[in-house]
C-alpha cells in the first residue's frame, strides 16, 4: 500500500485501519463502505484513481489538490467534511484502498437507505439497506429540517456556490451526500472530484449561482413530474400509506423548507428570474 496522510498522523491512521478491519461497515454505497470510529470515518474504496466516475487520475495529482482545497475551504468556514489522507494499492487498476476523513456531525439530510421505500427511483438505490421505519422517519426528519434556522439554509446555498466556484463537484443524486446538525448546520460529504471544466472536458466553468438555483432545493422532497432529480421524487402510491393526517403534516413541513430554501437563494443573490426558470421545471411535494 502506498500511503499519503495530509492532516492525520500516520500512526493514528494505521491504528484506525487496524481497528476498522475488526468491524462491520456502518454505511455502504456503490463502491465504498464506511466505518465510523470516534471522530473519524474510514472508507474502503475501489476507484480512488478515478475522478467523476470515468476521468483517470493515475498519479492522484488531482485528488491531492482536491484534498488540500477542501481543508482550505473548511478553515474558511465552508461546511465540507475534509479528507485527511488515504492509502492505495499502486498496481490496482482503478485504485483499491482506504480513505480517512473526519466524521460528519449530525445525520444524513435524508438517509437514502430509508427513503428509498418512497422514491420512484428506488431500484437504483438497491445497494443500500435499513431496518428503520420509513413512515416514521420521513415525518420526523422532515419536521426537524423544517425547524432549522434560516441562517443554516443561507449558509447551505452559500457553500454550494463557493464549492462550485472552486470547481468541486457536488453529487446531488443522493440526499445522503449531505448531513445536517442542529449546531453545525448543513455539511457536504462525498466530495472526491473536481468539475469537468477542471479536467479540460468542458469549455465553460460552472456558474455556482445558476446551479444553486436548481439544486438549492435539495432539502425539500420532490414530487412526480419534477425534471430535476426525477428519481428522487416521492412515489405517490408509496407515500399514501402514511395516512392523510401525517401526509398533511409532511406537506406543510416540506412547504416550510421550500420557503426557507427560496429565501436563502434570494439572500445569496440569485435573481428572481433565475428562480422562476428553475421552479418551472421543479415540482415539489405539497406545493
Amino acid at each position: 500500500m502506498e500511503e499519503k496522510y495530509f492532516y492525520i498522523e500516520p500512526e493514528t491512521a494505521r491504528a484506525l485501519l487496524s481497528q476498522m478491519k475488526e468491524m462491520k461497515a456502518a454505511k455502504r454505497g456503490i463502491d465504498k463502505h464506511a466505518y465510523l470510529i470516534d471522530e473519524y470515518a474510514v472508507l474502503t474504496a475501489s476507484k480512488i484513481k478515478l475522478r467523476n466516475v470515468t476521468t483517470r487520475d493515475d498519479d492522484l495529482a488531482y485528488f491531492d489538490e482536491l484534498i488540500k482545497t477542501l481543508m482550505d475551504l473548511k478553515e474558511q468556514g465552508i461546511g465540507v467534511v475534509p479528507i485527511l489522507g488515504y492509502c492505495v494499492e499502486p498496481d490496482s487498476e482503478n485504485g483499491n484502498g482506504y480513505i480517512i476523513q473526519s466524521r460528519a456531525k449530525g445525520a444524513e439530510l435524508y438517509d437514502d437507505s430509508v427513503m428509498k421505500e418512497f422514491y420512484v427511483g428506488k431500484p437504483h438505490l438497491a445497494y443500500l439497506s435499513s431496518d428503520m421505519d420509513a413512515k416514521e422517519y420521513v415525518i420526523s426528519r422532515t419536521n426537524l429540517i423544517s425547524r432549522a434556522p434560516q441562517t443554516h439554509f443561507d449558509k447551505f446555498i452559500n457553500d454550494i456556490i463557493v464549492l462550485l466556484n472552486n470547481d468541486i463537484l457536488i453529487d446531488f443524486n443522493g440526499k445522503s451526500n449531505f448531513f445536517y446538525d442542529d449546531t453545525e448546520g448543513f455539511q457536504f460529504i462525498d466530495l472526491d472530484s473536481h468539475t469537468d471544466y477542471k479536467y479540460g472536458l468542458a469549455e465553460n466553468k460552472m456558474d455556482g449561482k445558476e446551479i444553486a438555483a436548481y439544486y438549492g432545493f435539495t432539502p425539500c422532497h420532490y414530487a412526480l413530474g419534477t425534471r430535476v432529480l426525477p428519481g428522487l421524487a416521492l412515489d405517490e402510491k408509496a407515500i399514501s400509506r402514511i395516512g392523510d393526517e401525517k401526509l398533511l403534516q409532511l406537506a406543510m413541513d416540506n412547504k416550510t423548507i421550500y420557503e426557507k430554501c427560496k429565501t436563502a437563494l434570494l439572500n445569496n443573490g440569485i435573481p428572481e428570474e433565475q428562480l422562476c426558470n428553475s421552479l418551472a421545471i421543479l415540482k415539489l411535494f405539497g406545493r
